[in-house]
């Protein structure tokens, strides 16, 4: 981003995709911020926000875990996975990304399941890194480009397996956007559509099953 008007264009639509994503979760299976989130939500939160609330403590975290493109390719590969788990954003940057997992986490296991929701979190993360990392290399680090991974998996899904016009709608905004985080020149868009190809793809091979638009039972 060049300007800071790009950057308040791609801030805006990171946060239309969120909300898009939880209003598919609403429509279509009912989806309310859980005041129990299944486990599976709680311990992929607490993954990333226990050294990511560490690293305030011991800066050091930060340092080995980010992604460093340089570093990356000198070998230090783990840095594509582990730099979900720290945060470049200082304080602020930290608890919002931190807030806006606690909201998408327990929506993505009440749709996709336990297993389908880490391995659509983790593939989000190593295809990011690697987007990050070699195609338009910077430095950073953070989960908000596996947490918009997760959350446009779901209208992936939706285009896949719902007939209802909501969802279908709703589905094509979260697109829309992340061609429109692209065009602005925002990485995230890239998480954006990787998640809706991935939902797609995960929907046609190994869909979820039980509630409505297959919405799998979480743990």
């Amino acid at each position: 981003m060049t300007t800071s008007v790009e950057g308040w264009t791609g801030a805006v639509l990171f946060v239309v995709v969120l909300v898009l994503s939880v209003l598919l979760g609403q429509v279509l299976v009912g989806y309310r911020l859980p005041g129990n989130p299944p486990r599976t939500a709680v311990v992929l939160w607490s993954v990333v926000a226990v050294p990511s609330l560490l690293q305030f403590v011991f800066p050091a975290i930060l340092d080995a875990f980010d992604r460093e493109p340089d570093r990356i390719r000198d070998d230090q590969w783990w840095r594509i996975v582990t730099s979900v788990a720290v945060q470049d954003g200082g304080i602020a940057g930290t608890l919002l990304n931190l807030a806006v997992l606690a909201w998408v986490a327990p929506l993505a296991v009440k749709v996709w399941g336990s297993a389908r929701t880490v391995l659509l979190f983790v593939a989000g993360q190593v295809i990011f890194g690697l987007f990050t990392a070699f195609l338009f290399p910077s430095s950073g680090a953070g989960n908000s480009g596996a947490t918009l991974t997760l959350a446009a998996s779901i209208a992936g899904l939706m285009v896949m397996q719902s007939k209802e016009w909501r969802a279908l709608a709703l589905s094509a905004g979260v697109v829309l956007a992340g061609v429109l985080l692209v065009a602005v020149g925002d990485a995230h868009g890239l998480a954006v559509l990787t998640g809706a190809l991935l939902g797609a793809a995960l929907a046609t091979v190994s869909p979820p099953v039980g509630d409505p638009a297959g919405a799998a039972r979480p743990l």
